[in-house]
């Protein structure tokens, strides 16, 4: 057994499945992209860490920043789902 193995990359903790957390969503399924995080920990990289850090990076210039960390997965969804459901009344 890797001495990781089990071990969020994030909080430490023990889990016996880990999630594959993609640390840029444009990116490759690699090692280099990924992170192994017990669910908790996966739920607040993707909704609360990844605005946070987008939004701090871009005040102080950073820029050429991947979309998918502009806005919360669950902000990404819903504007996904409006976009549907306008395309839809579109059609008809």
């Amino acid at each position: 057994m890797n001495k990781s193995e089990g071990i969020c990359d994030m909080c430490g903790h023990f889990i016996l499945l880990r999630q594959k957390a993609h640390i840029l969503a444009e990116g490759e399924n690699d090692k280099n992209n990924l992170l192994m995080l017990c669910p908790s920990c996966h739920l607040m990289f993707d909704t609360h860490l990844k605005p946070k850090i987008f939004n701090a990076l871009k005040k102080y210039g950073i820029k050429d920043f991947p979309v998918s960390w502009e806005k919360s997965i669950y902000e990404q969804a819903a504007d996904a789902s409006l976009k549907a459901k306008s395309n839809k009344i579109n059609k008809k």
